[in-house]
């Protein structure tokens, strides 16, 4: 269970699955790396995760993802998205957000939109997706 954002909501996810798909998590949930010698014999912390700085809709954002390999953007969370996956290394949702920022931006996001790339671009995560 992670309490997500200053509303504390509960998002429910299973560690296992977010453990397979992002490096992040795994090291976040305490797993070592399947087929690694001290699986069985370490035991992974428990919940909940406090994630007070992420708004939760966009926490959701990144957890749907990581079940479906897709998301559901919207112009009020795709930047934050973004950073998010940026933080945890998560290329492909990266994309989808540049991709779709890309298609919707509007004059009033560019300059918001400019902060997060420069914020971005000294992270050693991200390549040439920006």
């Amino acid at each position: 269970m992670f309490v997500v954002g200053r509303e504390q909501q509960q998002v429910f996810a299973h560690r296992c699955v977010l453990a397979c798909r992002c490096q992040a998590f795994r090291g976040m949930l305490g797993q070592a790396p399947v087929g690694s010698q001290d699986s069985s014999s370490s035991v992974p912390p428990q919940g909940p995760f406090i994630l007070g700085n992420v708004q939760p809709e966009v926490f959701l954002a990144v957890i749907e993802f990581l079940y479906t390999n897709s998301v559901t953007l919207n112009s009020h969370i795709a930047l934050e998205v973004l950073t998010s996956s940026v933080e945890y290394g998560l290329q492909d949702l990266c994309k989808l957000c540049v991709k779709f920022i890309k298609d919707t931006l509007s004059v009033e996001q560019v300059c918001e939109a400019l902060q997060v790339r420069v914020t971005l671009e000294g992270s050693p995560r991200v390549k040439n997706n920006l």
